[in-house]
C-alpha cells in the first residue's frame, strides 16, 4: 500500500490533485489560528460555520465560512472608514464579481499581532544556612558558668 501524506492523503489517487491541492488549502487555513480583531492575539479559531472566537477575550464575531475575514469584507470596511471613492468601490466589487483579487496596494496593513510572551524562569535563590540551634545541655553549661 501507498503511503499517506497530509491531509489530502487520505483522498489516495481519487479527485485529481487540483482538488486534492484546494482541499488542503482550505483546511489547512481553516484549522490555523487568525488575529483577533479586538485584542491582536492570533488566538482566533472557527466556532461553527461563518462564527468565530478569540479563546483570549473571548471576542465572537461572524466571518466567512473557512477564514474569519473574507475579500468582500475587507472591501466593506474600507468603503465604511471612508479612505475609497465611489468609483473606486465599484471597480473593486465589478473585479471581485469577475473573479479578480483584491488589490494589494488597497489594503490597509494592520500592527503586526501581539503574541504571549513566556514567562522568564525566576531564578531560585539560595538561603544562607543558619547556625546550629543550641542543645539543652550546652544552655545549661552557659547558665551555671561551669566551662
Amino acid at each position: 500500500m501507498a503511503r499517506r501524506h497530509g491531509l489530502g492523503g487520505g483522498f489516495g489517487a481519487r479527485y485529481g490533485t487540483v482538488g486534492r491541492r484546494r482541499y488542503v488549502a482550505i483546511v489547512s487555513g481553516l484549522r490555523t489560528r487568525h488575529e483577533c480583531p479586538q485584542c491582536r492575539f492570533k488566538t482566533v479559531k472557527r466556532w461553527s460555520v461563518g462564527v468565530w472566537l478569540c479563546r483570549k477575550c473571548g471576542y465572537k464575531f461572524a466571518g466567512g465560512a473557512y477564514l474569519p475575514v473574507t475579500k468582500l469584507g475587507e472591501i466593506a470596511a474600507r468603503a465604511t472608514r471612508g479612505t475609497m471613492n465611489p468609483s473606486t468601490l465599484s471597480t473593486e466589487l465589478d473585479s471581485l464579481r469577475a473573479g479578480g483579487r483584491v488589490a494589494p496596494s488597497m489594503v490597509t496593513t494592520l500592527k503586526r499581532p501581539r503574541t504571549r510572551r513566556k514567562k522568564a524562569a525566576q531564578p531560585v535563590e539560595e538561603k544562607p544556612e543558619e547556625e546550629p540551634k543550641p542543645t539543652a545541655e550546652a544552655t545549661t553549661e552557659t547558665a551555671t558558668g561551669n566551662s
